[in-house]
């Protein structure tokens, strides 16, 4: 089986690229960074250095594979994100066009069922459109909220004790690990089905912000709190730590918006993961913790 992946330096990508290589694929990288995926390459895996924005590079990967997968990664610094997504989006349909045999997994979000008033997953809606009428084998997952995202909250963790957001502490998600969305995603590129589908992808457990704080604070022995905060102050934190004002406003947006998300589930199929948020906590969250504490010292 021939693959393409794109964001191998990425969460998912990354874990993505390692599974397909354990099981014997064939596997091709874009990467805009070559030399961040040494590994990969070290253990078999085809490197394209460049973007997927760029549809010569994409058309080159793609040639004579079965699959692509295709991750829309999220542009914390520009001033137009949608726009920068839109374009990337358009880049891939116009290869997936000139391919139509080719088999995508497209890595979506929870949300993608709406067309406005999401922030970035708008971004994740409109790829699927584009996908979806360019090709005739397209499978769209829409993973929940990442546990990985507590990772955003890592300097207020550490300085502070507090995860900061605008969505009340007792809001309700199922959590998905980013592990469990590489393995998903490795199944669909693995054995490829024909037609479009939408596949819901949830953790095994449904907890709160509240939760998710008290849990992650016992894995490091310190009390972690949610502290909820108007949108607007949210948003200027976000741009003092370096993020464009565009995107702050858009991710604001997609925090307004949890009560259409959560529990809104379209996709002909669900899936649920296996890694518990605790079991993220002790594996994943303290070693990442104990870095960026290390790295602040």
């Amino acid at each position: 089986m021939r693959i393409a992946v794109t964001t191998p330096t990425g969460h998912i990508g990354s874990k993505l690229a390692n599974i397909l290589l354990d099981r014997k694929a064939d596997v091709t990288l874009i990467a805009r960074h070559p030399e961040k995926v040494k590994n990969l390459a070290s253990r078999g895996a085809k490197v394209i250095a460049g973007e997927h924005s760029d549809p010569a590079i994409v058309e080159q990967a793609v040639r004579g594979a079965d699959t692509l997968f295709w991750l829309t990664p999220a542009e914390m610094t520009s001033h137009d994100p949608l726009g920068t997504a839109r374009r990337m989006a358009e880049a891939g349909a116009s290869v997936i066009r000139e391919h139509p045999d080719l088999h995508v997994v497209q890595l979506s979000s929870a949300g993608a069922f709406l067309p406005s008033g999401t922030g970035p997953i708008v971004g994740h809606y409109e790829t699927e459109e584009k996908f979806r009428a360019a090709g005739k084998n397209i499978v769209s997952l829409r993973p929940n909220e990442f546990m990985e995202n507590v990772f955003f909250s890592l300097p207020t963790i550490i300085g502070q004790g507090s995860i900061y957001t605008s969505v009340l502490g007792s809001v309700k998600a199922p959590f998905i690990a980013t592990q469990d969305i590489a393995e998903i995603a490795a199944e669909f590129l693995l054995k490829p089905i024909d037609g479009h589908h939408v596949i819901d992808i949830v953790g095994p457990q449904e907890i709160s912000f509240d939760e998710w704080a008290r849990i992650a604070g016992q894995a490091i022995g310190k009390q972690v709190r949610v502290v909820t905060v108007p949108g607007d102050k949210l948003k200027a934190a976000m741009t003092q730590s370096g993020m464009s004002p565009e995107m702050a406003a858009l991710l604001v947006e997609m925090e307004e918006a949890y009560p259409k998300i959560q529990g809104q589930f379209k996709g002909e199929q669900k899936r649920t993961g296996k890694v518990t948020f605790s079991q993220f906590a002790r594996e994943v969250f303290v070693p990442a913790y104990k870095k960026a504490v290390q790295a602040a010292a």
